[in-house]
């Protein structure tokens, strides 16, 4: 049907809209076209755009996307990362990853205490300060996209503690800098004059270790797969995941580092295919999950509502119902004109200005409530806004 909502119907089926995936596909098309000098399309993104070129060319596509968010991106090739490595062995790291510990399951159904008190008791057994050197790294950026800073916090057994902070990139991912904390601690253990006989990384990183065990030739990667590596042969290296911010110190003291990292100036590096296409998926991935400015918010209680509730939600958000300015839409009605005679009656007039529900709307909502709060906010907001509409002179 011509009327049928489709941008709302998407909302509440959590699909991304198709211009969206459009724009996203476009940006990761064209950053791996700018790694590969053998596509035809490699010089033409590079070249300056001719008046004549066609509006819906890929090439005219991509260049305006390109410059849409040239905040997130590197302008030119020669900043980037070549898509490929040209060294294909297999570089053997000679170190444990561990990506869980007994007990622990997520932070959704255990409290921050109960995480905490596994975690430490898995170091204190697992890795005995006396015996062990204790390398706790973070990193993190603003937005995770930009001003990337990596943090370490080192306990040597009977030396005093190490802290190390660096910024990872003006343009940098959570990944990058955690990669990158993760090569500082590791960088200065190998710098030392006695190398530690037994070395536990503890990150609450899980991407980063699972990248350490991949083929991915990130630049960024490659250092830190050397810098553990080089760790190894003189030590027992184990790269072990813990929960973020729980209460543990190290992992506190780190991220504070980290942050501090974020501070100093930024260099500029060569952005890999990979922290592309992150940056690009975060970006696109904000602008839908946004809570005031986004597409819909993240998770949409409509579910747990009653059958009866969601109809009326449902209506409510596609403006398929059966007030006025509907029935006009389909010639049912003669007029969209509410009942009060001050606007048409679509569901944000009743919801929020017709001044035959107002006694109605103060003893719903006390305080000033926003239409998106009404009509996508938490699981109580929901239910207000299906109580309303039932109470209401009005049939949804």
């Amino acid at each position: 049907m011509k009327t049928t909502p489709i941008t709302e119907m998407e909302k509440t089926a959590s699909v991304q809209p198709l211009e969206a995936r459009r724009e996203e596909k476009l940006l990761i098309q064209g950053e791996k076209m700018k790694r590969l000098e053998s596509h035809p399309l490699h010089d033409k993104l590079q070249a300056l755009t001719k008046n004549r070129l066609k509006r819906q060319s890929l090439n005219h596509q991509i260049k305006e996307q390109q410059r849409n968010n040239a905040d997130i991106l590197t302008p030119s090739p020669t900043q980037c990362e070549p898509l490929t490595s040209t060294d294909w062995t297999p570089q053997r790291l000679g170190a444990e990853i561990r990506t869980s510990i007994p007990g622990v399951t997520s932070k959704q159904n255990q409290s921050d205490a109960a995480l905490r008190a596994l975690a430490l008791d898995e170091i204190h057994q697992r890795y005995p300060a006396s015996k062990w050197t204790l390398a706790y790294t973070d990193g993190s950026a603003e937005d995770a996209t930009r001003n990337g800073g990596s943090g370490a916090y080192i306990l040597q057994p009977k030396k005093p503690p190490t802290t190390l902070s660096a910024p990872s990139g003006a343009l940098s991912s959570n990944f990058k800098a955690e990669v990158n904390a993760l090569s500082l601690a590791a960088s200065f253990l190998n710098s030392v004059e006695e190398t530690p006989k037994n070395t536990v990384f503890l990150t609450d990183s899980v991407s980063a270790l699972q990248a350490l065990e991949s083929s991915n030739t990130d630049q960024s990667l490659e250092e830190l797969k050397h810098q553990i590596s080089t760790l190894a042969r003189k030590s027992t290296v184990v790269l072990q995941w813990i929960p973020a911010h729980c209460g543990i110190s190290g992992n506190e003291k780190a991220d504070e580092l980290a942050k501090n990292g974020s501070k100093m100036e930024q260099p500029n590096h060569c952005q890999s295919y990979r922290e592309a296409k992150t940056l690009i998926k975060h970006r696109w991935k904000e602008k839908f999950t946004n809570k005031t400015s986004g597409y819909k918010p993240q998770k949409d209680p409509l579910h747990l509502l009653s059958r009866a509730e969601q109809a009326i939600i449902f209506r409510l958000r596609t403006g398929h119902c059966c007030l006025k300015a509907h029935l006009r839409r389909i010639g049912v009605a003669e007029s969209a004109t509410c009942d009060c005679g001050e606007g048409d009656q679509t569901p944000e007039h009743v919801l929020q200005a017709c001044p035959l529900l107002d006694q109605l709307r103060i003893q719903t909502w006390p305080d000033p409530t926003d239409l998106r709060t009404k009509m996508w906010g938490a699981l109580e907001d929901l239910e207000r806004t299906s109580m309303f509409m039932a109470s209401s002179r009005f049939r949804v």
